[in-house]
């Protein structure tokens, strides 16, 4: 019997899962001050740094509080600033301000995101620069505003609430780096229009739009979710169509994510292979055309995110060990949270990154199960197999592998969403395994779409692309209409306790880590059916805490 291969190793956990370890006592614990933290954490990986050169088995005793140590005090100096103790009461105030990003309001009179003071009045001179979140009115303003743009605002700023006081939104935007709320006022006029990056971005996108505009069905919510798609603009949703999507666990598909930056990189990466360019210019060649991609659609959390992950990815690739996409996940997660480590409480950054981990770690493996469970022409020879069989082999295949992936993201996803949006979308395995590899295509279609549309005037082939995309977008618009109508199609759950929450999250994390470590068919197997009935207990159980 041949020796079993043994999974990859990811030497990055010993320092991403401390240093989240210590994000996370920072978050909830009170520490001492972060130059502390710094030195008792230097001097720990001197310690840890000397063990390892003397070869001594216990220098990860030193390592791992002293990378914890290091989250704590990076959580510590990003989130205690002492620009929180700008105003401790609400204050009313005229700003000038600029918007850095818009959020999608669900009223068309009124406009939120985050922007920046870049004019203050005298009197309350220390918000100059701050970074604000704001809801303001927008009744007189003639043009809705965007991003880039300037305008004079009044209203009412105040500090938002703690950790420990403010409901999940305020955690989100504290997460950001966001100390101040910006409410109770209007926006006055623009005193300024995007220059710059910002000005270049918004007319990329407005070009975007009109290009996917180009079709049979221009002003239908069937062009207005495609725009939502490519773009993700979910303004240009209907109200019914937001619901169907929320209803049924695929309203991320307008989310800018790892789907969207996956399937454009795997397009660029196939062109650009076709030039034979040596690997090293094809793949800045590509990170350059996803950055530009990010830009324009906004540069929304996820979006980065995913471009962060192709470019560790790439980044492993140039070595000659250990190139793997799950080492690439571990370097992107690292620097992410190197970056921003309030971002760990993110609901965007949980999906994204344990989503994906659940993929290559459960998901992929599974799918190779299932396909060496259920063999067909097992005692033919490939070569000697006619096209039809074949063709059924492929497919086979595809579908086991699929419904693999499908699964894993099912059931992180699912915890997540329990104790996020109180939702649960019992079919969900099943919609995602349709919905996903045509959305897929969709994407395949706009991007094309796009990269030809500077030849639309010439030749129509983007309105083909785009009335492709279309078709498509149809489809899984009626068969979501189709499983709505199922029942139970849809389950509200209560509100979770957190701390019962992350138990159920970690277990089922610690039981994919065990099933993807046995390097045995037979044990894989097994404890692959335990990640199964675990995650499906703890998704029945946690509505009932």
């Amino acid at each position: 019997m041949p020796q079993a291969t043994k999974p990859r190793r990811v030497p990055l956990l010993w320092i991403l899962l401390p240093y989240a370890l210590g994000i996370g006592i920072a978050r909830f614990l009170p520490l001492p001050n972060p130059w502390i933290l710094l030195s008792a954490s230097a001097l720990g990986l001197g310690f840890a740094n000397h063990a390892a050169k003397d070869y001594n088995k216990r220098w990860h005793l030193a390592l791992v509080p002293s990378v914890a140590l290091l989250g704590a005090a990076r959580f510590l100096d990003l989130h205690l600033d002492p620009q929180d103790q700008i105003a401790h009461i609400p204050r009313e105030a005229a700003l000038q301000l600029e918007i850095d990003t818009l959020f999608n309001a669900t009223d068309p009179d009124t406009a939120l995101g985050i922007a920046r003071v870049v004019v203050a009045p005298i009197q309350q001179s220390e918000l100059s620069g701050l970074r604000i979140f704001f809801f303001l009115d927008t009744d007189s303003l003639a043009d809705y505003p965007r991003e880039g743009e300037r305008f004079s605002a009044l209203g009412v700023i105040r500090p938002l609430p703690s950790y420990s006081q403010g409901d999940r939104f305020d955690s989100y935007l504290r997460n950001q780096g966001i100390s101040h709320a910006y409410k109770q006022g209007f926006l006055q006029a623009k005193t300024a229009s995007a220059a710059g990056l910002s000005k270049l971005t918004n007319r990329i996108k407005e070009k975007f739009a009109d290009a996917l505009s180009q079709n049979k069905r221009p002003h239908s919510p069937l062009t207005g979710a495609y725009k939502g798609l490519m773009l993700g603009q979910k303004s240009e949703l209907t109200p019914e169509q937001k619901q169907l999507f929320l209803a049924n666990g695929t309203m991320h598909l307008f989310a800018i994510s790892g789907l969207h930056i996956g399937v454009i990189a795997i397009c660029l990466h196939q062109l650009l292979s076709l030039l034979r360019l040596k690997s090293g210019v094809r793949a800045l060649a590509a990170l350059s055309a996803i950055a530009c991609f990010v830009l324009v659609t906004g540069g929304s959390a996820s979006s980065w995110r995913a471009l962060l992950m192709v470019a560790c990815f790439y980044l492993t690739s140039f070595g000659y060990k250990q190139a793997s996409p799950i080492n690439a996940l571990a370097l992107s997660a690292l620097i992410y949270l190197l970056l921003l480590p309030g971002q760990l409480f993110q609901a965007g950054f949980q999906m994204s990154y344990l989503t994906v981990s659940a993929i290559l770690l459960f998901g992929l493996p599974l799918g190779k199960t299932l396909n060496e469970l259920l063999p067909l022409f097992s005692d033919r020879p490939h070569a000697i197999l006619n096209t039809f069989q074949r063709v059924i082999v492929a497919s086979k295949k595809w579908i086991l592998d699929a419904l693999g992936v499908s699964t894993a993201a099912f059931l992180i996803s699912a915890l997540l969403g329990i104790y996020y949006f109180q939702i649960l979308p019992s079919y969900g395995i099943l919609i995602n395994l349709v919905a996903l590899p045509i959305a897929s295509l969709a994407i395949i279609a706009g991007f094309l779409s796009l990269l030809l549309s500077p030849l639309i005037a010439w030749i129509p082939i983007s309105a083909l692309f785009n009335n492709a995309a279309l078709f498509l977008i149809q489809i899984i618009h009626t068969f979501l209409e189709l499983t709505s109508k199922l029942p139970a199609a849809s389950i509200a759950t209560p509100a979770v306790p957190a701390p019962w929450a992350a138990i159920a999250l970690l277990t089922s994390l610690c039981l994919v880590s065990v099933a993807y470590s046995q390097a045995e068919p037979q044990k894989a197997r097994l404890w692959q059916a335990c990640v199964l009935v675990g995650c499906a207990a703890w998704i029945f159980l946690l509505p009932a805490l």
